[in-house]
């Protein structure tokens, strides 16, 4: 047993006072004559013997009185195995709350996040008026930041709202460790108050400051079923006017409940497009396709939708892309024009195609193309080969067809820039071309798929004749990837990643006399692909909170015209910082983008971009710890000043006391006192009768 004010026992020195008074009894006798005594004799035997016995037991009853008085004042407490701080010392207190979205959850009393707030004001209340208090959620702002008196930390308390930011664990113990480190003079008590979700439960990570208690109060809730849209992509990243596509999205049940015929809707430019249901088992996810007609260019705006209670923040996915009217094709021509890609090309509305001569370049114009093709140029000058890369690096992509009477050693210096294979003699060997990677975006679409979903090639398809072509090296580390092999496993067709481009290489010139892959069948299909997908992918959506850069083409943009990022269908607008890097424009958000929907970057009037933001899919998945699983991640982490607050019939401010000051006795004392007085009054009163 221990004291909070053991000063007061040295009071317990007036316990001699009853002690003198019974020693020393002044009280004086009166005598009272009789004829005879004889009779008085026995009466007066047990006068004396009653007499003393009544004067023992009220020294022992105010004896006892004074010293559970006494005691009382002293405050004796029981204190707890690992208690460690002296009751009464001022306290610096931390508590944090998660308000990110899993917290949107209900219990039996309510959303985790109204319980969350109703027991932070609980724990201020278990400490005094004078100790300092100081608020963190996940959105770490900056007025949370420092220590407040009680009524104010009470008053922000009341401002908490869900939040799409979302702090792993570790995190928030390092921003606490950090906060309660300029307090190192009084007692530090760090609260936790969050639903543990095992996504955000990192405690391996985790490092503690051993001077600080750390309170853990987790939330349970009635139902932990999520059913959400976890991500969406399109079959194909090439988009024209008119043509069909296949939407894919991705949904998960995060619950112990198989759910069937729930629908999903997909909206275009706030038009419905396509609706579909679907079954999910628990605890999997599924995959819901659905098709739709481009019908118009520019920015494409769309909102994949479900229905579920009571976690709605995720049943809404927002996306953006753009569909161009037409792609932008370059053929830079070494000997002329080529029939068959002018035949190709140029029939077709859906591609913007121009020849020019290998003499008569204009560098500063590539970066308006797609696709440039470098087709029969006897020898690649050396600014061509530094544009050409450039333009590569900041994803242009380019398909080289060789001249007959190339110039290795200036086709092998742009192809080793490149980290690329190198052009050796030609084989004059006839070949067929014998196998293609089906598996390549090149080839999707191209050949019908079997009952089971797959491609699969009859043994005798007839494919392309090379009659000769030139043999290529390839370099021992390097991303090619061979599309088109010949029968003697030499490739036709390489495709080589370069940064955010790509660059395709034909060993063969589109030339009959060469091969018969410009008349054949697949010549089609494999050139409009390549086009297809040399138009610029834009990502189709962002996570808010972990994407805070936009990247933009670069453009003689003036400054009175800044860079505006704007959210449809609200009134909602702010200018980013735009930083200039290479040929690209950085725009940065800053944390100003909070809330999902659909954004557009505009540059005055002009739409530039169209963006998708979506909250982090983290907090979808309610899988949350138990309070032996926190249990055991403590015990692992070897946490003795860890303590776990549940939820009991007592009340979390009357826990945090008897952590904080142990087990008090004084109330106890005081009833003592109060018994011992009754007592005397009582042995008083029955003895005289």
């Amino acid at each position: 047993m221990h004291f909070v004010h053991p000063l007061f026992l040295l009071a317990l020195s007036a316990l001699a006072i009853p002690i003198l008074i019974h020693l020393f009894n002044f009280r004086k006798f009166k005598k009272v004559y009789f004829t005879n005594v004889r009779f008085l004799a026995e009466i007066q035997s047990e006068t004396k013997k009653q007499s003393t016995l009544k004067q023992w037991l009220l020294l022992l009853t105010r004896l006892l009185a004074i010293a559970s008085l006494v005691l009382a004042f002293a405050q004796p407490f029981i204190p707890f195995s690992q208690q460690q701080k002296k009751p009464g010392a001022r306290h610096a207190v931390s508590v944090y709350i998660d308000n990110s979205w899993s917290m949107e959850a209900l219990a039996t009393n309510g959303h985790l996040i109204e319980i969350a707030k109703s027991k932070a004001l609980e724990i201020s209340s278990a400490y005094s008026p004078s100790d300092l208090f100081q608020l963190l959620t996940n959105d770490f702002e900056g007025r949370h930041q420092r220590f407040v008196s009680l009524d104010e930390f009470r008053s922000l308390v009341e401002d908490v709202h869900l939040s799409p930011s979302s702090r792993k664990l570790s995190a928030v113990i390092s921003r606490q460790n950090e906060l309660l480190s300029y307090n190192r003079k009084i007692a530090l008590d760090a609260y936790i108050i969050s639903d543990f979700q095992k996504s955000m439960a990192d405690f391996q990570q985790v490092h503690p400051d051993t001077s600080v208690s750390w309170y853990l109060v987790p939330l349970v809730a009635e139902k932990r079923n999520n059913l959400f849209i976890d991500t969406l992509f399109f079959d194909s990243p090439a988009h024209q006017p008119g043509q069909p596509v296949r939407l894919t999205i991705r949904i998960r049940n995060a619950s112990t409940e198989s759910l069937e015929k729930i629908p999903v809707k997909l909206h275009i430019n706030n038009v419905q497009k396509a609706i579909a249901s679907f079954n999910v088992e628990s605890g999997s996810s599924v995959e819901v396709v659905l098709p739709y007609t481009e019908n118009s260019s520019g920015f494409q705006f769309g909102v994949v939708e479900i229905s579920d209670y009571p976690v709605v923040y995720d049943d809404k996915f927002y996306f953006a892309y753009s569909v161009l009217p037409t792609i932008p094709v370059l053929c830079i021509n070494g000997n002329g024009e080529n029939r068959y890609l002018n035949a190709l090309f140029q029939s077709d509305s859906g591609f913007s195609f121009r020849n020019i001569p290998d003499k008569k370049l204009d560098y500063s114009s590539f970066s308006q193309y797609s696709l440039i093709f470098l087709n029969d140029v006897e020898e690649i000058p050396s600014g061509l080969v530094q544009e050409l890369s450039r333009y590569m690096r900041n994803g242009g992509n380019v398909a080289i067809f060789p001249s007959e009477k190339a110039n290795r050693l200036s086709y092998n210096a742009f192809l080793t820039s490149l980290n690329g294979p190198s052009l050796d003699n030609a084989d004059t060997s006839e070949q067929r071309i014998a196998e293609l990677t089906l598996s390549s975006l090149l080839f999707q679409d191209v050949f019908e798929k079997n009952a089971s979903g797959k491609v699969v090639l009859p043994d005798n398809v007839d494919l392309p004749v090379v009659y000769r072509h030139y043999v290529i090296s390839q370099p021992s580390r390097n991303a090619m990837e061979v599309l088109m092999k010949l029968q003697n496993d030499h490739p036709f067709l390489v495709e080589l990643p370069v940064e955010k481009g790509r660059l395709y290489l034909f060993t063969s010139p589109v030339n009959e006399s060469w091969t018969s892959f410009p008349k054949h069948v697949l010549f089609v299909p494999v050139l409009f692909k390549l086009a297809l997908l040399s138009e610029p992918v834009q990502k189709l959506y962002s996570t808010l909170g972990k994407e805070e850069s936009i990247a933009l083409s670069s453009d003689s943009l003036p400054e009175k015209n800044p860079y505006k990022i704007k959210k449809i269908d609200s009134p909602f607008e702010f200018i980013p910082e735009a930083r200039t890097i290479q040929s690209k424009v950085l725009l940065l958000t800053h944390n100003n983008l909070t809330e999902a929907g659909i954004y557009n970057v505009l540059s005055g009037k002009k739409n530039v971009l169209g963006l998708g933001f979506n909250y982090d899919r983290m907090e979808s998945d309610m899988q949350c710890l138990s309070s032996t699983e926190i249990t055991d991640q403590l015990n692992r982490l070897r946490m003795k000043n860890a303590y776990i607050i549940q939820d009991r019939k007592v009340s979390i401010s009357i826990q945090i006391q008897q952590l904080n000051q142990g087990y008090p006795l004084w109330k106890w004392f005081v009833l003592l006192a109060l018994i011992f007085l009754a007592a005397e009054i009582a042995i008083i009163r029955l003895i005289r009768q």
